[in-house]
């Protein structure tokens, strides 16, 4: 008789108190999302502490290059701070600063880099290297020239044509040299390496021209022997050196 009035009691409190039993329930889930939430903090950590790894390394990459750190310092400065670094813009086109639009040796660059990227044939026989004013793409003898001739072979006036159509967009002076080895020339059209120096410049300045790029935007040089980049005494040094350089200058204001 008592067990059956216990039992009764048991489900009449059951249908009667629904609210604390949801009350149980909600705290049961609250508890649950606290417990979630606590154990996925650490992905905030993890988050900064992944970009701070990212700008170390972007850093470092950049500063092997002058001109790189710099606007990579003024693309990360804008992205973070929401302002340029004093002296250092990547302003709009046509501006001053170190991305000055098409007035830039950096724009530049960065298009002859795509370039050799894109043509592998124009990659394996170019090189690209930094100067304090600016950089020298250097084209080599071998790829452009026959031996003790200034005429540019064939297979290489497509490649010059692209170097062209690459720099016409952009607003900097270059500067075309030409250079030799140190071996003695002597031939009835080119009496000495100053000849031939001169007369590979020349070549390459009118195929310039000719591809659209302003006169006055370029100057010739001959060199001969006198500015090596290699030694002259091993083949892979003489090879180095027989080239004509694109010098590529910022614009005089």
């Amino acid at each position: 008789m008592f067990s059956g009035l216990i039992e009764e009691k048991k489900q009449v409190t059951k249908h009667t108190n629904p609210n604390a039993n949801r009350r149980s329930s909600d705290n049961a889930a609250n508890h649950v999302g606290d417990d979630a939430h606590h154990r996925d903090r650490w992905l905030v950590s993890y988050a900064d502490l992944m970009t701070l790894l990212f700008a170390l390394f972007a850093v470092l990459y950049a500063a092997a290059d002058r001109e790189r750190a710099l606007v990579l310092a003024a693309a990360l400065s804008q992205q973070i701070a929401g302002a340029p670094v004093p002296g250092v813009t990547a302003g709009p086109p046509g501006g001053n600063g170190v991305l000055p639009g098409n007035d830039s040796v950096v724009e530049a660059r960065a298009a002859v880099e795509q370039a050799l990227a894109q043509n592998e044939m124009l990659r394996s026989r170019a090189r690209v290297r930094t100067t304090a004013n600016g950089f020298v793409v250097s084209l080599a003898e071998a790829g452009f020239f026959a031996a003790g001739e200034a005429a540019v072979r064939d297979d290489a006036r497509g490649l010059i044509d692209t170097l062209a159509d690459t720099l016409s967009r952009a607003r900097t002076q270059i500067r075309v040299e030409g250079h030799t080895d140190a071996t003695p020339i002597a031939t009835a059209r080119y009496p000495s390496n100053w000849e031939l120096s001169s007369a590979r410049a020349s070549t390459v300045l009118a195929q310039l021209v000719a591809r659209g790029i302003a006169p006055a935007r370029l100057s010739v040089a001959g060199y001969a022997s006198e500015r090596p980049v290699a030694d002259n005494n091993t083949l892979e040094g003489r090879a180095l050196n027989r080239r004509v350089d694109l010098v590529i200058l910022q614009m005089n204001k």
